[in-house]
């Protein structure tokens, strides 16, 4: 277990149940994900795709806690999905997910399986804690393998003392601080808004950390837990 060098989480901006809880993954070895993993993604995706479809999506009270807390950002949640719903609706459309590596496609399924949106920030790019806050008007956000965001200036973000690392709560990791093969130190944050409370972020954290536990080889820290004062 790693307990040195934990950054910390601030809130800047405040809503009922606002919330990140984070690990961290240490002597990481970043590689592909193997045939045995995917083989168990396929499974996990059989029994996502029996207990829910589109149309309960639309109407989950996770999601919609989520969509709500966009729109007081005056983020369109139709246009601005939460990671989590869109990886989710992904697998429900009978899609298969991205290889990107076996980290991020752990990652991408607890996430869709347990419905709290998960952000990856390697350690090495993080200048500074983490702070949960409003972008500035005319701030630039570069997404992971997408176009660059100029931001209006209302929109809720994760940032360190530098940079976005995270567009929305969580919508889009940062170019900045993404995985790759030569990360070996990187932090997993959850986030929670209204309804999610303590015991839901829990069993999350427990089931990511259950299929990190099956499919990577590093050190897990303990978790840690951060919340707004509302």
């Amino acid at each position: 277990m790693s307990h040195t060098n934990v950054p910390h989480v601030r809130f800047e901006v405040h809503r009922p149940g606002l919330s990140v809880a984070m690990f961290i993954l240490d002597e990481l070895r970043v590689g592909s994900s193997t045939s045995s993993f995917e083989e168990y993604e396929k499974e996990t995706f059989k029994e996502i795709r029996s207990q829910s479809n589109l149309d309960d999506v639309k109407d989950d009270p996770i999601f919609r806690a989520y969509r709500d807390l966009y729109w007081t950002f005056g983020m369109d949640p139709t246009k601005l999905r939460v990671s989590s719903e869109a990886v989710l609706r992904r697998i429900l459309k009978g899609l298969n997910l991205w290889r990107v590596s076996d980290v991020v496609d752990i990652i991408n399924l607890a996430s869709a399986y347990h419905k709290i949106p998960i952000s990856l920030v390697d350690a090495s790019k993080l200048s500074g804690g983490f702070v949960v806050r409003n972008a500035i008007k005319g701030e630039l956000f570069h997404r992971i393998g997408g176009k660059t965001i100029v931001c209006r200036g209302r929109e809720i973000v994760v940032a360190d003392d530098e940079k976005i690392v995270c567009f929305g709560f969580a919508t889009h990791d940062s170019e900045l601080t993404m995985i790759t093969q030569e990360s070996s130190r990187v932090f997993v944050l959850l986030y929670g808004a209204e309804i999610v409370d303590r015991e839901m972020m829990d069993t999350a954290l427990k089931i990511t950390l259950d299929m990190i536990d099956q499919w990577l080889d590093c050190r897990v820290s303990v978790p840690y837990f951060f919340e707004s004062k509302s």
